[in-house]
């Protein structure tokens, strides 16, 4: 469906010839007059040792990168700081990270929501280990508990990833068995009726360590700040590594979880929230749809990691992971505020998702050194096949006043709407090269070449449509190691996104587009561990759909979406005692072009122009308070707009976190392993909205207080 031009196989072609990732930059660092090695490449998942500070992440070159060689945005939230802040979803990891706005999911906690760069991700930029596995409308939930980190790189990401958002990807890395013995029990009591129990076992099988486990699990039952929402969940996540040698290691990963969670979003009439009511202002907690409705979602991932390394030049490695999503929702959704202002008449509708997802991806690389150049080829296939049962019903519901709301009642919908199945195949070739030239210049060319083809089967109207796109996507990159430890680089990156469907007159859809410029500096200290970044990028998104001004029954793609913007996080070891992470967003998201009346120049709805945060977490290291510790957070986020003419404005806020831990070990030595932590988020209450549209308004979440008993030995 696309036509390439020539220059794009030229760079191809250059890219083989290429080289990838470094391995080794020698004078680099100096120290003594003595030579030092600067090691930029290793095999394996991401490396995060003790504290706030990531030196090495896969998600950004397919190796395990430098962050700091990385010519792109890239964020790594490590095991520490999601166990100090008592982090429970992935949305909540992803606060204190810049670029990222995480706060449009209100409090059903259904999925992970979540928009990088002004450009929601949730879809296609959710993956765990590398892989994707959502389908059209059946996105993922993923248990932080069973995540060692979450890696987030900002940016159009195809020449890595295939299909993704322009925004870029959020990468859960999921915990591994490990060599030495790991025993962790805990149980959480929070307010909302909060109680969970949770474990953490790893370690060998065998005396000689070829045979290494992990099971990982987590018991949830507990309500939210509406009562009739629960947030329940069942997670077992066991996982085994053999490793015969040095050389070859083969891990097999499963998870199974069952969640039991409220209706899509508890929206309430923007009427009586963000605008006025003539009958007053709706409390915070009201809930306007029904008790008793079943929405709950089992998900189940079995797949395998395997790395072989046959020298020194050359090594495979080889990841697939099968899903399998069952999620059904019920709800009695509003429709239309009457004109008295308060009777909110609502349907019932009900839909179900069965989705199913294949996601493999094979590569082999070769170090070589080539005199002053050397270098890390990569070169590798991935395939993705997804099979996704679709049915939405609908029926009647009784209306509800929204000042005096009662619940009950029998739920029907059983009048069919839509009822498909869809199939998708994707697969990508891709090369990646980094080389390093004149000991301190990292050059990165990077591309990919992907197939995508969908089919849908409408049962409804005993109709098949199918579609066929290919797209070739890239990444240049320079970034330039200097020998006080600052990293100044640029890089041009794409994406794409197939769009699906067919317009009034039957044609299909072109693929979205993206493209960004990134330049900045990344800053590794010398005197203390800590990483200092420093981004400014401008991002396109094209080929978005908008209405046809000569039929307004036809879609068009002359739609386009622009986001530029500075981005500054720092995150740092200052002491043994005192970790911080901070950052800034200044995102300026404007619609270009656009046929809809109004919405040319204006920001998109829903995103924030401005963002900040700030954590820090201090540990008393001796005196009779020794291992008493104390985490306090503060969290802004900037005004959006509830519409396109950007007419009605949501205020912004600031939220306050704190945590507080300490190990019992310090005052009875028949204690020790055993650590107590407070937890509590909006702190102070605040009331705000996490997102408006023209009619409607969702709650955002209230304090939530949390108590931690974990043993570990």
């Amino acid at each position: 469906m696309l036509k390439h031009k020539k220059h794009k196989m030229t760079l191809l072609a250059a890219c083989v010839g290429a080289s990838s990732l470094a391995v080794s930059i020698p004078g680099w660092a100096q120290n003594n007059g003595e030579e030092e090695t600067l090691t930029v490449t290793a095999d394996g998942s991401s490396t995060h040792g003790e504290g706030y500070v990531a030196k090495q992440s896969k998600t950004g070159s397919r190796t395990n990168a430098s962050v700091l060689a990385t010519p792109q945005s890239l964020s790594v939230i490590g095991r520490d700081e999601l166990t100090d802040r008592n982090v429970q979803t992935t949305t909540e990891a992803l606060r204190y990270t810049p670029g990222v706005f995480a706060s449009t999911s209100a409090v059903s906690s259904r999925f992970d929501y979540f928009s990088l760069r002004g450009f929601d991700a949730t879809l296609n930029g959710a993956l765990l280990d590398g892989l994707r596995s959502t389908t059209a409308q059946s996105y993922v939930r993923y248990q932080p508990y069973g995540l060692e980190s979450i890696d987030v790189l900002r940016g159009p990401s195809g020449f890595l990833y295939g299909v993704g958002s322009p925004g870029g990807v959020v990468n859960g890395i999921s915990k591994h068995p490990t060599e030495q013995p790991l025993h962790e029990v805990g149980v959480q009591l929070g307010n909302h009726d909060r109680y969970q129990g949770q474990f953490d076992f790893s370690g060998p099988v065998n005396d000689d360590k070829t045979l290494l486990y992990r099971l990982v699990g987590v018991g949830r039952d507990s309500n939210t700040q509406f009562n009739n929402v629960p947030d329940d969940t069942a997670y077992i996540a066991p996982s085994l590594t053999w490793q015969p040698d040095g050389d070859t290691t083969l891990t097999l990963l499963t998870s199974f979880s069952r969640d039991k969670f409220g209706p899509p979003r508890n929206f309430t009439p923007i009427y009586g929230t963000l605008l006025s009511n003539p009958n007053g202002k709706l409390p915070r907690d009201v809930y306007l749809d029904n008790s008793g409705l079943d929405n709950h979602m089992n998900q189940t991932n079995i797949g395998y990691e395997f790395d072989h390394r046959f020298d020194d030049v050359w090594s495979f490695h080889s990841a697939s992971r099968y899903t399998y999503n069952d999620l059904l929702t019920q709800t009695w959704s509003g429709t239309r505020l009457a004109a008295d202002m308060r009777t909110l008449n609502r349907a019932a509708y009900q839909f179900a998702i069965k989705g199913k997802v294949w996601a493999t991806d094979n590569n082999v690389k070769a170090h070589w050194d080539a005199g002053s150049v050397t270098g890390t080829t990569v070169l590798g296939v991935g395939y993705r096949h997804t099979g996704e049962d679709y049915y939405l019903n609908y029926g009647a519901a009784p209306s509800v006043d929204i000042y005096r709301p009662t619940y009950g009642g029998s739920f029907s919908a059983a009048t069919p709407f839509t009822s498909t199945y869809q199939s998708a195949d994707e697969t990508g070739v891709y090369l990646g090269n980094t080389l390093a030239l004149a000991e301190r210049l990292m050059l990165d060319l990077s591309a990919r070449e992907d197939w995508a083809s969908v089919s849908t089967d409408n049962r409804l109207k005993s109709t098949s449509t199918s579609q066929d796109d290919h797209h070739f996507t890239w990444r240049a990159g320079l970034t330039w190691l200097t020998d006080s430890g600052v990293a100044p680089y640029v890089s041009y990156t794409t994406s794409f996104a197939p769009v699906l469907g067919t317009n009034f007159y039957g044609e299909t859809f072109k693929p979205t587009t993206g493209k960004q410029i990134e330049t900045g500096v990344k800053y590794q200290p010398e005197s203390f561990d800590g990483l200092f970044t420093l981004a400014w990028f401008n991002l396109e998104q094209n080929n978005v759909s908008t209405t046809d001004p000569n039929n307004n029954l036809n879609t068009v793609q002359t739609g386009q979406v622009t986001s530029k913007g500075i981005e500054a996080s720092a995150a740092a070891n200052l002491t043994p005692a005192m970790k911080v992470i901070a950052s800034y967003t200044w995102n300026d998201l404007e619609t270009t072009k656009s046929t809809v009346a109004g919405a040319q120049g204006k920001t998109p709805t829903g995103m924030p122009e401005q963002m900040a945060s700030l954590w820090a977490d201090y540990s008393i290291q001796q005196g009779p308070l020794t291992s008493l510790g104390l985490g306090a957070g503060v969290r802004y986020v900037g005004k959006t707009w509830a519409d396109t003419n950007n007419s009605i404005r949501v205020p912004d806020y600031t939220l306050f976190d704190a945590a507080l831990h300490y190990d019992l070990g310090e005052l009875d030595r028949s204690l020790r392993g055993v650590k107590l932590a407070v937890n509590a988020n909006n702190l102070f209450n605040k009331n705000y909205y996490s997102s408006c549209s023209t009619t409607t308004c969702s709650q955002g979440f209230d304090r939530t207080l949390t108590a931690t008993v974990s043993y570990r030995w």
